[in-house]
């Protein structure tokens, strides 16, 4: 069964000048296979599954905060109410919905029980060679991060916080797999 990866159209709306396209290909690709292998090794029953992604300019960022992974990121995270870091707020997001084939744009959750991934890129990544992106799925709300580097003039997910659990990332083996040595 073939499943459809994210399109770049369910956000293209929303980016602006300052937002490269192609980081947001390499990131949807990355998000659309890591969702689908979580969703084809839960056993998930009749809950809906969604996606909800978008953008966050305010960052925290206290001392040079780094995720030293794969060289060093900008530690992905945003402001809780009291100004301690939690989950970055979205300047603007999209709800997709999945069905275990196709993705499609919802204007919100449905059904009282509902398993939700949420992804928070990074604005202005067109202005910079590196992004790291905060993901956070609902059941279990510990926070996973991708790296992506702009290397050659394209994006590529070079790190994932949970690598360790989960072995090399999807896109990563792709890449690898596709680029000419």
């Amino acid at each position: 069964m073939a499943t459809e990866l994210i399109s770049l159209n369910c956000v293209l709306d929303h980016l602006t000048p300052q937002d490269d396209p192609e980081a947001w290909k390499a990131i949807l690709d990355v998000i659309s296979e890591e969702f689908e292998e979580r969703y084809r090794a839960d056993v998930h029953g009749k809950q809906p599954w969604f996606l909800r992604i978008g953008v966050c300019s305010h960052w925290w960022r206290p001392h040079q905060a780094r995720w030293t992974q794969a060289g060093g990121f900008a530690w992905p995270v945003g402001y809780s109410g009291n100004g301690w870091p939690g989950p970055p707020e979205f300047d603007w997001s999209v709800i997709l919905s999945f069905n275990g084939e196709n993705w499609k744009p919802v204007e919100k959750f449905s059904g009282n029980k509902h398993l939700v991934l949420r992804v928070t890129v990074p604005a202005r990544t067109a202005k910079h060679k590196q992004a790291a992106v905060h993901t956070m799925w609902s059941k279990s709300h510990e926070p996973i991060f991708y790296g992506f580097r702009n290397i050659d003039s394209r994006w590529i997910c070079v790190a994932a916080s949970d690598e360790h659990r989960q072995g090399r990332i999807i896109n990563l083996r792709k890449t690898a797999d596709s680029t000419p040595v």
